[in-house]
């Protein structure tokens, strides 16, 4: 039988509807110059690149121990891939797991300093998987202005009423919570901040959720491995390591694997194995993405100096910028923001860098405020001394 569906160049909300309304607003996001594609390297995340026929400096990666390509992580992987095969099959639920699974959640728990951990398959899950099972209508999330797209995105999931915080403006937060009449209180901040590198003033944050009964969510994602003498993160370098708080993590930067956790009190990660749907419905980490992560904990714990490396590297680079007039905001981590301001400048400043050998990413709005776009550098502790006096001598 002859379909009656009228051809799409009929129809203004058909197939061709769609695709011009689309075309539209990316010629919109081009003239802006806010357009992003894909570019994708032929080699892996070492300080140099290959890139489009040219060996670059690598500023862009989370490899920020340079574990995503150490050999001890590939030797696990390979192992775990040898006896469990390359995938789990399934969610954890319904047996896609392996001893290795329960290995990794117990050692995170110990470094986290927290009774349980539970794995996801990203860090963006686990946000979204912590936020939607432990707020919802009736609640209030109390959330910074500058969190992540996965803070925000597992806020709407919740349902809750989400309030938002000038950036680490812990007065305004209260003035938040005392206005707002809520069945429960949630306050979720990143401990690192992924865009300006700056710590979130921890010891305050939870004094101030202990005094108003609020369950205190932080997100260790930039911290997990690289800060604190044991590289448990910014909770061990702050003082704050046995706060009352759920902590959030990922695999996949400093670690050098893939996938997130959730490390809290029992009660916590029962309640989200039983309500949690990013964590039901979704297959579990593959073997060998765990033993890597079980690998890259050997080496956070035997190797510190990896992380003093990483932040005089840092420190270097950051010192170095503001030297040549360059505002660098409040950081004081390895990630390096390099802000000019406007959009076409960022990327004029990107290619600038990439014809003297360097690849560091414009970043533009949305991802960061209007007026604010920049490079952001990301210094791994296998950089030289040298790599960021190239740098600072193509931006200078």
């Amino acid at each position: 039988m002859a379909s009656t569906r009228p051809p799409a160049t009929e129809t203004a909300d058909g197939v061709a509807g769609w695709e011009a309304a689309l075309a539209a607003e990316l010629a919109e996001i081009d003239a802006n110059s806010l357009r992003r594609r894909i570019e994708t390297p032929e080699s892996g995340q070492e300080p140099r690149v290959q890139l489009g026929g040219q060996t670059l400096l690598h500023f862009t990666s989370n490899n920020y121990l340079g574990l995503a390509t150490d050999a001890h992580l590939t030797e696990a992987a390979i192992e775990a891939t040898r006896r469990y095969g390359t995938s789990a099959s399934a969610s954890r639920l319904l047996c896609g797991s392996t001893p290795l699974h329960e290995q990794l959640e117990a050692r995170l728990a110990r470094l986290k300093s927290r009774e349980r951990c539970l794995l996801f398959s990203s860090g963006y899950l686990a946000n979204l998987g912590v936020i939607s099972a432990l707020a919802g209508p009736g609640d209030v999330v109390f959330s910074d202005a500058l969190n992540h797209a996965s803070i925000i995105d597992g806020c709407r999931l919740s349902r809750a009423g989400v309030a938002v915080y000038r950036h680490v403006d812990l007065d305004y937060l209260e003035t938040l919570i005392r206005r707002t009449p809520a069945r429960r209180r949630l306050i979720v901040s990143e401990t690192v901040f992924s865009m300006d590198g700056d710590l979130a003033p921890l010891p305050d944050l939870v004094e101030l959720a202990a005094r108003h009964d609020a369950l205190l969510i932080l997100d260790e994602a930039h911290a997990t491995g690289v800060l604190g003498a044991g590289g448990a993160g910014a909770l061990e370098q702050l003082g704050v390591a046995d706060a009352s708080a759920v902590v959030v993590g990922t695999l996949s930067k400093a670690l050098g694997s893939v996938g997130g956790f959730v490390a809290a009190d029992g009660p916590v990660v029962d309640y989200l194995i039983n309500r949690s749907r990013p964590f039901i419905f979704n297959t579990a980490l593959p073997p060998a993405a765990v033993a890597a992560a079980l690998a890259a904990l050997d080496i956070v714990a035997a190797e510190p100096e990896r992380r003093a490396r990483l932040q005089q590297l840092s420190t270097r680079l950051r010192d170095g910028l503001a030297s040549a007039g360059f505002e660098t905001g409040p950081s004081e981590t390895q990630i390096v923001p390099m802000i000019v301001g406007d959009a076409d400048d960022a990327l004029a400043m990107e290619r600038r860098l990439r014809d003297a050998g360097v690849l560091a990413k414009a970043v533009r709005p949305p991802t960061v405020p209007a007026g604010s776009s920049r490079i952001r550098f990301n210094v791994m502790a296998t950089h030289e001394p040298a790599d960021i006096d190239v740098v600072l001598d193509a931006v200078t």
